[in-house]
């Protein structure tokens, strides 16, 4: 646009400008008007033709009050030049608008996001999804999350924080923990990522190494001789009734610690002997049939003597299952070292010739059992419910070998009563 067709106007002129009886517009050039109200208001206009529509349009550009002479030729430069674009300043200004409005919506929503209620959003979407509905995650936040940020937004929480909450487990000496801890933020700032609520993931790059450090697969299982002694130490331990035969129950099963203590009366068929894990209580999600024998039958009828609700061991409430902590607990604090601290009467009541043991060690046990006793892996594999490796073999050889899995754990519950037959 020339020159001489701009800046027509000039402060003096716009000084001197007084109001009439009408209103009167003022010409800049290149589209910028001063436009002076009958009352004395001037206010900046900006009149263009819009490339799209074609039609003649005006944009206020604020008042003369705020906005002075060179300012607002600034902003008349900037409309022509969305012009010379092919854009339309209104509709431009418009969608400025609506991004401002947006983020700023945002911005709100995201400071009502606090690590807490994301929490909530996230066990409702997700989490009751899980097969204990998201109640140990739950557990472990509340414990050592909560604490620490969860007043804070979501999208203000640093990676140093996150480190502050780890290293206070490790600092417990729960370094286990802490890594099961980090995998479960991992898995919630991942979620917050996904619904948009966090710029950038505090736990990037933070790995398990870092934190607890590397841990060892577990290979620890309980020997004959250690069978034998845990046989004659049971009894005088202080554990419940309950507990003692649930500890023998696993063994003689091999199922896993959850699959028992989520299983109901229901699941079990005494005059089949039979204990059915419905496959929404079995870690690979599949069905699986356990075969009582003897031994085993014997636990589950002292187990019925003290039922009490359809769960096989209740808890305290009588509204659900015991956990899992629970029972690790009862077995835990009596291994430990005499002190004034000690829960428990006797804190050595457990302890075995080859060190501590957990309750998962029973699975581990009554597989090496089975191999000691000559049955053959796969068959050991189909006890235990476990997936095979082999995926030829997975996949062509779907039999379940119901009379193999029947004689293997008649084997198994032989052996577990010779023990109890024999002396320390």
């Amino acid at each position: 646009m020339p020159k001489n067709t701009l800046h027509l106007l000039s402060a003096l002129q716009i000084e001197r400008l007084s109001h009439s009886d009408n209103d009167k517009m003022f010409n800049d050039g290149g589209g910028l008007y001063l436009f002076v109200r009958h009352y004395g208001e001037k206010e900046w206009i900006f009149r263009y033709t819009s490339p799209i529509t074609k039609q003649r349009r005006k944009q206020s550009l604020g008042s003369f009050r705020d906005t002075n002479l060179k300012q607002a030729r600034v902003l008349a430069s900037q409309k022509r030049t969305l012009l010379e674009s092919g854009l339309d300043p209104l509709i431009e200004a418009d969608k400025q608008l609506q991004k401002e409005t947006k983020e700023l919506a945002k911005r709100k929503r995201l400071q009502g996001n606090t690590v807490r209620n994301v929490f909530q959003a996230w066990k409702q979407n997700e989490l009751q999804n899980r097969k204990d509905n998201g109640k140990e995650i739950k557990r472990a936040f509340e414990k050592d999350v909560f604490a620490v940020i969860g007043d804070l937004p979501i999208n203000e929480v640093t990676r140093q924080e996150i480190r502050s909450i780890l290293e206070r487990l490790t600092k417990r000496k729960s370094k286990s923990m802490a890594n099961r801890l980090l995998a479960n933020l991992k898995q919630f700032f991942g979620y917050a990522e996904d619904e948009e609520l966090i710029n950038l993931d505090p736990t990037r790059r933070l790995t398990k190494e870092r934190v607890g450090g590397k841990e060892k697969s577990r290979k620890r299982y309980l020997e004959e001789q250690e069978l034998t002694l845990l046989k004659e130490l049971l009894p005088q331990s202080g554990l419940r009734t309950e507990y003692e035969a649930l500890i023998w129950f696993l063994l003689s099963t091999g199922c896993r610690v959850n699959e028992a203590l989520r299983a109901k009366w229901e699941h079990f068929d005494i005059s089949r002997r039979m204990f059915v894990i419905p496959a929404e209580h079995a870690k690979n999600t599949l069905k699986h049939n356990i075969y009582l024998s003897r031994f085993a039958l014997k636990q589950l009828i002292i187990l019925k003597k003290t039922r009490t609700t359809q769960y096989l061991v209740p808890n305290r409430k009588s509204d659900g299952p015991i956990t899992r902590q629970v029972l690790t607990k009862q077995v835990t604090d009596r291994q430990q070292e005499p002190s004034e601290k000690n829960r428990v009467h006797n804190p050595q009541a457990l302890v075995l010739p080859k060190g501590r043991w957990v309750i998962h060690d029973l699975r581990r046990t009554a597989g090496t059992i089975m191999q000691e006793l000559g049955i053959m892996p796969h068959i050991i594999k189909k006890c235990l419910n476990q997936k095979i490796e082999d995926k030829i073999i997975e996949t062509y050889q779907r039999a379940s070998l119901i009379y193999e899995q029947k004689e293997a754990f008649e084997k198994l519950g032989q052996y577990l009563l010779a023990i109890g037959q024999k002396k320390k």
